[in-house]
């Protein structure tokens, strides 16, 4: 990968910053306002075809998640495509789901409001970064319909092997939900491989899009057997005042009209990736990444994020004598970083390079850990 090209081609905003907040939110490349700027002359000339483009941008997804068309829909957002799922599952009292201390809000909220329907939320809590898979065993038995994970956790970084916990969960005729906002874009993801049961994001972290754009994936043999519990106009195939007839798709998971904006900038950014190759943009990450860690090691900063390179991707999360002191210097010096409650938090990608890593942990060599 010619990461210098790279930046010089489609991130100029690498000129100006030295940009290490994926995690919040992606810097905006060429091939994103460019495809911006060309649908708004389309619309200036009634010409937004906003629902093809909508299709075009879910199976440029699918190919980077690895799975079918027809099993992907567009979502506004990951809290919207988890949302949907926690109520297409119909949980019933006595029933119990696992979730953990480690995850975004997003991925606890839909579940934590199930209790309303008699339903057990046991909390794992997360030890070094991320859920010990013997910790979740445990607490798995017969009444366990599902668990609820990040592929890679927002805070601590730490990422977990999904077809471990899969295998876990399916054995107990459970379901495995994955959230993926700070994991697609970053790794190369195969829902197939991993046996994934559901798995949403949001396109404006490491998919390098746009707020308003998600995506949410089902499984095709749950395409088939769970309907919506909410309807919206794009979930049927055929409106009719005596019975509307539902796609037989994951499409009929959508609601409302997308936002043809967002939908039309993520595609682009979704296609550099494919250009680029998944494989080689995952290497680049973990490869700045492992840098990063090394060098925050060996000055002594406290490191929240996991020591085993299986349980990393694109975040490291650290701590100094003086958080605030530390991110503000950072920031003088150009840095776009983000302070979390868990620390400092540095995300890593394919557009930056080794020497703004050593930059980056120069500054925190002065500033003292």
């Amino acid at each position: 990968m010619n990461v210098e090209k790279i930046r010089e081609e489609y991130f100029p905003i690498t000129k100006k910053i030295k940009f290490f907040d994926t995690a919040n939110h992606s810097p905006p490349s060429i091939p994103v306002q460019e495809a911006i700027r060309n649908y708004l002359d389309d619309w200036d000339n009634l010409d937004r075809k906003g629902d093809q483009r909508t299709l075009e941008t879910i199976e440029s997804w699918s190919r980077l998640i690895g799975c079918n068309k027809d099993e992907a829909c567009f979502q506004p957002n990951t809290s919207s495509g988890l949302a949907v799922v926690s109520e297409i599952l119909r949980f019933k009292k006595g029933d119990s789901i696992i979730i953990n201390d480690l995850e975004n809000p997003a991925n606890q909220i839909p579940w934590l409001a199930q209790r309303n329907k008699g339903v057990e939320i046991r909390i794992i809590r997360g030890r070094e970064g991320y859920v010990h898979l013997e910790d979740v065993e445990k607490a798995v038995d017969d009444s366990t319909k599902a668990i609820a994970l990040s592929q890679v956790e927002w805070m601590s970084g730490g990422r977990h092997n999904l077809r471990e916990f899969a295998d876990l969960i399916h054995e107990n005729d459970g379901y495995l939900v994955v959230d993926g906002i700070q994991a697609a874009g970053a790794l190369k993801i195969d829902v197939k491989k991993d046996k994934v049961d559901f798995y949403a994001n949001g396109a404006y972290k490491w998919l390098l899009g746009c707020s308003g754009a998600g995506f949410l994936y089902v499984s095709k043999e749950h395409v088939a057997n769970m309907d919506p519990q909410l309807w919206g106009y794009r979930a049927v195939e055929k409106h009719s005042l005596d019975r509307p007839y539902l796609k037989p798709t994951a499409k009929k998971y959508e609601f409302g009209e997308p936002s043809y904006l967002s939908t039309v900038g993520t595609k682009a950014a979704i296609d550099l990736m494919l250009k680029l190759g998944p494989s080689q943009i995952e290497t680049q990450i973990l490869k700045l990444n492992q840098r990063l860690y090394d060098g925050l090691s060996f000055l002594g900063a406290k490191i929240v994020t996991p020591e085993e390179r299986k349980y990393r991707a694109g975040i490291v999360t650290f701590n100094t004598k003086n958080n605030l002191d530390t991110i503000s210097t950072l920031k003088a010096e150009g840095f776009y970083i983000s302070l979390r409650a868990a620390g400092i938090r540095v995300a890593t990608n394919f557009f930056n390079n080794e020497q703004e890593v050593d930059k980056l942990l120069e500054n925190v060599r002065k500033q003292g850990v």
